[in-house]
C-alpha cells in the first residue's frame, strides 16, 4: 500500500469508530461539564495527550481546567468533574483516582473508553463508548500501531466534535488572535 491508501484506510477506521457514539451520552457530557465547578482530566500515555487538546479548548472557552499530575493542579472537590480516558478501563492508577472521587463524593466522573464493561466504566457516572476494539485484543485488526485507533477517536469525538458543540451551544466564536485566554508568554 502507498501512503495515500494507508491514510484512506486509517480515515475509514476513524469514521467507523466515531459515527456510532451515542449522541445522547455526548449531550450529557456537555451538560455535566458545563455545570461543573472545575474540570479535571486524567489519563495515561498517549490518551492523556489526546484529552489535553479538549482541555485546552475548554480553557479557551473560559472553563477552569486542570490536568491530573501537573504540579499546579489543586485537590478535586465536590462539584467538580473528572474526565478520564482509558481504552481498557483497567489501569490501577485511574481506578485509584476513581475510588478517591467516590470517597469525596459529589464529583461527576466521565469515562471515555472502548470497554464499557470495565472496572472504570462501573465507577463512572457517564461512559462515552467509542467503537474501537480494546488495543491489543484479538479484535484489534487496525493497521495502525496499538491504541492509535482509540486515541484518534478520542481526539475527533472529544476535541473536534465536543469543543465545537460547546461553542455552538454557548454562542462562542474564537477569532484567531482575539481570544484573551490564548497563551501570550513565549
Amino acid at each position: 500500500m502507498n501512503i495515500k491508501e494507508i491514510t484512506a484506510k486509517i480515515m475509514n477506521e476513524i469514521d467507523e469508530a466515531t459515527q456510532k457514539v451515542d449522541e445522547d451520552v455526548l449531550i450529557k457530557v456537555f451538560s455535566t461539564i458545563h455545570n461543573g465547578n472545575r474540570i479535571f482530566f486524567h489519563a495515561n500515555g498517549r490518551s492523556m495527550l489526546t484529552i489535553k487538546y479538549f482541555a485546552q479548548r475548554l480553557m479557551h472557552q473560559g472553563y477552569r481546567v486542570f490536568i491530573v499530575g501537573d504540579v499546579a493542579t489543586p485537590a478535586i472537590k465536590p462539584g467538580d468533574v473528572l474526565v478520564m480516558v482509558s481504552a481498557c478501563g483497567e489501569e490501577a492508577n485511574l481506578i485509584a483516582a476513581a475510588e478517591t472521587v467516590q470517597k469525596i463524593g459529589d464529583i461527576k466522573l466521565i469515562l471515555v473508553t472502548a470497554n464499557e464493561a470495565s472496572t472504570l466504566a462501573k465507577k463512572a457516572d457517564i461512559v462515552v463508548k467509542l467503537n474501537t476494539p480494546i488495543p491489543g485484543s484479538a479484535e484489534d485488526t487496525s493497521i495502525q500501531p496499538i491504541g492509535s485507533q482509540f486515541e484518534q477517536a478520542v481526539l475527533y469525538v472529544m476535541d473536534v466534535g465536543m469543543s465545537h458543540y460547546f461553542m455552538d451551544r454557548l454562542g462562542i466564536t474564537l477569532t484567531p488572535g482575539e481570544n484573551p485566554l490564548h497563551a501570550n508568554l513565549q
